[in-house]
């Protein structure tokens, strides 16, 4: 009989236990089933596309899943995969936008149509908005996504980005500069 033995009443109930191992894989399969929605959701704010989105989440999930044994408490879970998340996001951003300049000198024409979530926005200033926003370097757009339109603090972006606070407060400065220069913004907002 492996397990213990606990009494309840007068009754003495044989309670199997399971490896830790095992109990630390359900915790962290249900960290990732938990967070799946919102890692998407993030992930879709910071690239503006939903098939790229989709993909930078299975490769955070792959990520996350080869790293598990680096992870000491799952509590810490959500924010260490929105680190992954972001530092795979910051890469495609910069990749994406190195390709983008390299269309745009051979004249290929627009980088990509617009996503079906643009589509149903429908809003021009919303296109516009997203347009500004990819103008931005991929620290700048990043912090301004997980700030604005994550509503995550300055710590948590500082740890999402591996960066320090005043640094994340100098990146979301020029976004937000930028961005109302552009007139993607209006007035004192956000």
């Amino acid at each position: 009989m492996g397990g213990r033995f606990t009494v309840k009443g007068t009754a003495i109930l044989d309670e199997p236990t399971s490896p830790p191992r095992a109990t630390a894989a359900r915790d962290f399969d249900a960290l990732l089933e938990a967070e799946q929605g919102g890692l998407l959701r993030l992930a879709r704010r910071l690239v503006w596309d939903g098939e790229e989105a989709r993909d930078l989440v299975q490769a955070t999930l792959a990520d996350a899943y080869e790293k598990r044994h680096a992870l000491r408490d799952v509590k810490a879970g959500p924010a260490w995969l929105r680190s992954i998340l972001v530092s795979r996001a910051m890469g495609h951003l910069r990749r994406r936008r190195v390709w983008t300049l390299v269309r745009e000198a051979l004249d290929f024409g627009p980088s990509h149509d617009l996503s079906p979530e643009e589509h149903f926005a429908g809003a021009e200033r919303w296109r516009s908005f997203g347009r500004a926003l990819r103008t931005l370097p991929a620290q700048q757009a990043t912090a301004f996504t997980l700030r604005y339109l994550e509503g995550l603090d300055l710590d948590a972006i500082a740890g999402a980005m591996r960066i320090g606070r005043g640094t994340v407060r100098i990146h979301l400065y020029r976004a937000l500069k930028k961005l109302k220069a552009a007139d993607a913004l209006e007035g004192d907002t956000p």
